[in-house]
């Protein structure tokens, strides 16, 4: 990470300089994953590919079935579906080099190419999944690098989102609207951030949100995911300091449970076996809705002890005690602790959320969303 300081400058002035173009934020993210990343054959690849277009799109065909040509029957570009996770995808000059990657940095690299090719497309972030949409595409349609750069539409889109969380999700009219710049690159970060948490790499998956809040530095989610990654990674005064920081200036519902977080760890020494999981697992929403029960019946029981413990020295040290005993049992699910009696499912594209006492789960969010972003599952 001693290269990170230079690039977290360099990212400030990229966010400083106006109007931020996504593809070369999208660049500077990928030197974060590989700082010995050769960035201008990423950018020769994008202008040699959309000469390609511009060329075939001379003869008789259209500018847009010309795009499809070249990025998707002749390059073969698609989505990792095998490696989807690993940090590679999250990078766009990777994604340039294989032909593969996410649905977001595919959607990035299409957007730019189609950009220099004369199309206006724009990213389309759904629920777990990304697309691009835009003014050039058949009114109504949506093309998807993940799927081979089909068109579809929402109609469609919505029961792959449905597909992707194992139950019906009724997607609002404003969720096809085009990403803002910001967002889409905040969204890229939290899917890396999120690869590398997965892998224990605690100090990159901090470096990703470093990036992220210098695009919105008045987002508190950022304030209280740095906390939370900080408690992981075992260092628990500058997690308190975070984690206070967000009690103190957000409004969200997750605040009370935060600010529960926060007395616990404030009365023992450490705090990452209170939210480090030592089985991380990837869930359905029948899995998920299955080990439910169990995590209910932890937690009523642990709430129930906890709030029968009066006060003083001796029932501080029994509360301690009903938190851990608590943690490591949800932890040994493979579910994951955002503040106290508050437990998220990772589902591969977001988190299914659970608080006490919802009497089921219910809902999702995305991974940059937080659990004040989070929608209802039908």
């Amino acid at each position: 990470m001693a290269e990170f300081p230079l690039l977290l400058e360099r990212f400030r002035a990229f966010v400083r300089g106006g109007a931020l173009d996504v593809f070369e934020g999208a660049l500077l993210v990928a030197e974060l994953i590989d700082p010995g990343e050769d960035i201008d054959a990423a950018r020769r690849r994008v202008d040699n590919l959309a000469r390609r277009v511009r060329e075939l799109a001379a003869s008789e065909i259209s500018t847009l079935q010309a795009l499809q040509t070249v990025l998707f029957s002749e390059e073969g570009m698609r989505g990792d579906a095998e490696g989807n996770d690993e940090p590679t995808n999250s990078s766009v000059a990777r994604v340039l080099h294989r032909g593969r990657g996410l649905p977001i940095t595919l959607s990035i690299v299409t957007v730019e190419i189609a950009r220099r090719a004369g199309l206006h497309l724009m990213g389309v972030g759904l629920p777990g999944h990304f697309v691009v949409g835009g003014p050039d595409l058949p009114p109504g349609q949506f093309l998807d690098p993940f799927d081979g750069g089909t068109l579809t539409d929402a109609a469609a889109l919505s029961r792959r989102v449905s597909s992707l969380f194992g139950a019906t999700v009724e997607l609002p009219d404003e969720a096809f609207l085009p990403d803002a710049p910001r967002s889409i690159l905040t969204r890229v970060l939290f899917n890396l951030r999120r690869s590398y948490e997965r892998r224990n790499r605690y100090e990159d998956s901090l470096a990703a949100l470093d990036l992220a809040a210098v695009i919105d530095p008045d987002e508190k989610g950022f304030v209280r995911e740095r906390g939370l990654v900080l408690l992981k990674a075992g260092r628990p005064q500058e997690a308190l300091a975070a984690l206070e920081e967000y009690v103190s200036s957000a409004s969200g519902e997750d605040v009370e449970a935060v600010g529960k977080l926060i007395a616990v760890v404030k009365d023992q020494s450490g705090g990452a076996e209170l939210v480090r999981s030592t089985e991380k697992k990837v869930f359905s929403l029948d899995e998920a809705r299955t080990v439910l029960p169990r995590v209910k019946e932890l937690t009523s029981d642990a709430v129930f002890r906890y709030a029968r413990l009066g006060e003083g020295e001796g029932s501080e040290e029994e509360r301690q005690v009903v938190v851990r005993d608590w943690a490591r049992e949800v932890l040994s699910l493979g579910a994951e602790i955002k503040g106290l009696w508050l437990v998220d499912f990772d589902s591969g594209a977001g988190y299914y959320c659970w608080k006490y006492p919802e009497p089921s789960l219910d809902h999702f969010h995305g991974y940059e969303e937080g659990f004040s972003g989070r929608l209802p599952l039908q």
